[in-house]
């Protein structure tokens, strides 16, 4: 493959102008996904910064990149949002990563026959909003769906909520329009999504995507709780024997229960902002199903749970189940690292394999799944999520993330398979496809891009890591024995700063799942587009600035600094971090502590707040011009009330309808308030928030 040359930096920067970036931090923070791989794994991965990162706008841009890039043979790594771990975003041959994050529309619905067709860039969440306006909703979504693309799911494959009776995505799917590398157009419908489906974007670029959508019914909530994997098998073939008419069902471990009633709750100002709900230490299984179906579930139920092993678990339980489902990873800040372990089995083995794992797995195993009552196979299968708690931080994390292949040869025993390939498990492509549709998929690649530059590397193999894994596996009894023996502490610990990070901040960049949950809702990030402006970009950059490969510049200072300090990201984060004030803190030390620059008008603001007290360089003699002359001697300057009136800065000097809106509201309504007039100072928050500290201070 070729590296991109000067006289191709300029064709990019003319045709994306200011939607290409060859920024040496923006490039490093698009040259990963959100797992966090070993010491000794990551060397067999190799470089994967990319050359360049583009933004396209629209499909005639995809067709015009393609063919430039085939033409002078630069890899292409098409990237959604990233929020999977199995590698299928990493350009390990550099080259260019295309991101999709601005295609992200809704092309056209078509309520009669429910269908929706969008670009492969939008975020399910994002999607589902505006199908509600319309009354409809989707059929199924992952379980990362604040966070993941419409296209990622596609080109990955998987199945999530819904998918118990929509089965997984590939089912639901009617049609994807993509680009493939010579520039042209194909339409990909029936048995030919195949070549698009699960193949990790290896033959095309997916430009659009149509898939069929369901009127928006109310549903209804009800949690079970089981006492072990056997009962909980049980409960689920008898609910498809009595055919209930169930939308999802999801389940979590014991070990998970455990641990989600350890982990950290949501907090405001350093006080917890939402209730803590113990869970039983069972296997808590949710079902949602349409309510106009409710006394059929619940008679089918009550049957089910007479034969014993089951037990209905509170309205309470249920409804913060469903509630915090996209907050998985908030059992992440116990580790603060996991080590995933993700697979699919068939539900008549589910028993007796989750047995297994408890007994050949001595490390704590949480696991979170899915079920899907009708598989291609024609037979129920399980969705098993497994993370391992581990630090990646220490050598030990090298063996701990060994027991995953455990996991995996444990699932192959009992009839299962791994649920993806993307870059990691490419020789499995034959259990997770079958053989005879792999064989399709090599014959069509090598039809479309003999030169390999769409996303090399992923589903065909062909790299070194791969053939590591498939060396692992095979020698995974002597592994094994290595992660059992490693001591794991399970809770949030943190002890020390890491390299002028204050210690709290280190743990929480590690604790970072990366899901990107923060992404697209931070106005500091879609004002820019780019990942080093949202809070998953930052919290990467700073583990790679504590493991030295990264250094401050007045950039990323000014970076943490921009931050409007909204707050949104805390209440969206699915570990529950608390950003906002881990930023606030950053800009303490950086500012306040190193004295590293701030941005030019906060010196000027420090400057007049210092002499007039405002941070708007207005004189103090004039701060309380503003106020009604009819009320000042009512409420003004000198007179006495149990309550003042504090107008600020901004209201004094800049926008003085605010403060005179607000004091003729007060006194309509009878409230006995002050003012005292010039004597008011700044309130110090724009010094706090540029970390300017000694001037809020003083």
């Amino acid at each position: 493959m070729a590296k991109i040359n000067s006289s191709q930096i300029g064709y990019l920067t003319n045709m994306f102008q200011d939607r290409v970036t060859f920024d040496d931090v923006e490039r490093m923070l698009y040259g990963h996904d959100i797992a966090a791989m070993p010491s000794l794994i990551k060397p067999l991965i190799g470089n994967t910064t990319p050359d360049a990162v583009v933004q396209p706008t629209s499909e005639a841009e995809l067709q015009t990149l393609a063919l430039w890039a085939a033409h002078h043979r630069i890899p292409l790594t098409p990237r959604g949002k990233a929020s999977s771990g199995y590698g299928g975003v990493l350009p390990v041959e550099q080259g260019i990563v295309v991101d999709f994050y601005r295609l992200k529309n809704i092309l056209s619905l078509d309520k009669e026959n429910l269908t929706v067709t969008v670009q492969p860039g939008i975020v399910w969440e994002k999607l589902d909003r505006e199908l509600k306006k319309k009354g409809l909703t989707l059929l199924t979504y992952p379980s990362s769906y604040p966070g993941s693309t419409v296209g990622g799911w596609l080109a990955q494959g998987g199945a999530g909520f819904g998918s118990y009776e929509a089965g997984w995505f590939r089912e639901t799917v009617l049609a994807a329009r993509v680009v493939l590398p010579d520039g042209a157009v194909r339409v990909f419908t029936g048995k030919d999504l195949d070549m698009i489906s699960e193949a990790e974007g290896i033959t095309g670029l997916i430009s659009e995507i149509t898939i069929r959508v369901q009127p928006d019914e109310a549903m209804d909530l009800v949690s079970i709780g089981c006492s072990n994997a056997q009962d909980l098998q049980g409960m689920m073939e008898a609910m498809i024997e009595e055919q209930l008419p169930i939308w999802s069902l999801v389940f979590i471990n014991p070990r998970m229960a455990e641990m989600k009633n350890q982990a950290p709750l949501m907090e405001h100002l350093g006080h917890p902002a939402e209730e803590r709900v113990l869970l039983p230490a069972s296997y808590i299984t949710t079902l949602t199903f349409r309510a106009k179906d409710r006394e059929k579930v619940m008679e089918g139920l009550g049957r089910i749970i007479k034969l014993g092993g089951a037990e209905i678990l509170s309205d309470k339980i249920a409804h913060h189940e469903w509630k915090h489902r996209f907050k998985l990873m908030v059992v992440k800040r116990l580790g603060p690292s996991l080590v995933p372990a993700e697979v699919v089995i068939p539900l008549s083995s589910f028993g007796a394999f989750m047995t297994k794992v408890e007994k050949t797995i001595r490390q704590p195993v949480v696991k979170e799944g899915v079920m899907i009552r009708n598989a291609p196979s024609g037979k129920p299968e399980v969705v098993i999520l497994g993370f391992i708690p581990g630090d990646e931080r220490a050598f030990n994390y090298n063996f701990v993330f060994g027991l995953s292949l455990s996991m995996m040869k444990l699932a192959e025993k009992h009839g299962g398979r791994a649920y993806a390939t993307g870059l990691y498990f490419s020789p499995k492509a034959g259990a997770v496809l079958g053989t005879e549709r792999l064989a399709r998929l090599r014959a069509f690649k090598k039809e479309v891009d003999p030169q390999g530059i769409l996303n090399p590397g992923k589903l065909l193999g062909g790299k070194l890591i791969g053939t590591a894994v498939a060396l692992g596996s095979l020698f995974e009894p002597l592994i094994r024995p290595f992660g059992n023996a490693v001591f794991t502490k399970v809770g949030e610990r943190p002890t020390r700063e890491v390299r002028d990070i204050p210690a709290d901040v280190a743990w929480y960049a590690h604790s970072c799942s990366q899901c990107g949950y923060c992404v697209d809702e931070c106005d500091q990030f879609y004002g820019r587009g780019w990942e080093s402006q949202s809070p998953r970009g930052k919290w990467y950059w700073l583990r790679e600035y504590m493991k030295g490969k990264q250094e401050w510049t007045q950039k990323m200072v000014d970076t943490f600094l921009v931050c409007t300090t909204c707050e949104l990201c805390n209440t969206r984060c699915s570990a529950s971090l608390p950003i906002e004030p881990s930023w606030m803190k950053l800009r303490g030390k950086l500012i306040h502590e190193e004295k590293r620059m701030t941005f030019p008008p906060f010196e000027m603001m420090a400057a007049a707040a210092l002499k007039e007290g405002n941070i708007w360089a207005g004189y103090r003699k004039n701060r309380s011009a503003w106020f009604p002359e009819d009320l000042k001697a009512k409420h003004g300057p000198g007179v006495k009330a149990k309550a003042a009136y504090f107008a600020g800065c901004t209201a004094s000097y800049v926008e003085p309808d605010i403060g005179m809106a607000s004091v003729r509201l007060l006194d309509r309504a009878g409230v006995d308030f002050t003012y005292v007039g010039n004597r008011e100072n700044c309130c110090g928050t724009p010094m706090l928030v540029a970390g300017k500290w000694e001037v809020f201070e003083e």
